[in-house]
């Protein structure tokens, strides 16, 4: 298991890259890719590990606020309510 200073030290290393994964002009990975949705989102993925890392080493160095976390859900048990919905009116 890995320890905190461990965990910190990595966080400072990938908070460091200067190579960003390859986007287009508009920053989006989806079309360096010819629409290959796989590598964007593993594109997307690596670049938002270092957006994170670079947030934390901020806020643990900087007193900068913590990055907002994402929902838990996505918005799935909104689409299950509707499904609901629909066969209650049939």
């Amino acid at each position: 298991m890995a320890t905190e200073a461990q965990i910190i030290k990595h966080l400072r290393k990938l908070s460091q890259y200067r190579d960003r994964p390859e986007c287009d002009s508009d920053g989006m990975p989806h079309y360096v890719d010819s629409g290959n949705m796989d590598d964007a989102y593993g594109i997307g993925e690596t670049d938002g590990g270092i957006n994170l890392a670079k947030a934390l080493i901020d806020a643990l160095d900087n007193g900068a606020p913590l990055p907002d976390l994402p929902p838990m859900d996505y918005d799935e048990d909104e689409d299950e309510d509707e499904d609901e919905d629909e066969d209650e009116d049939e």
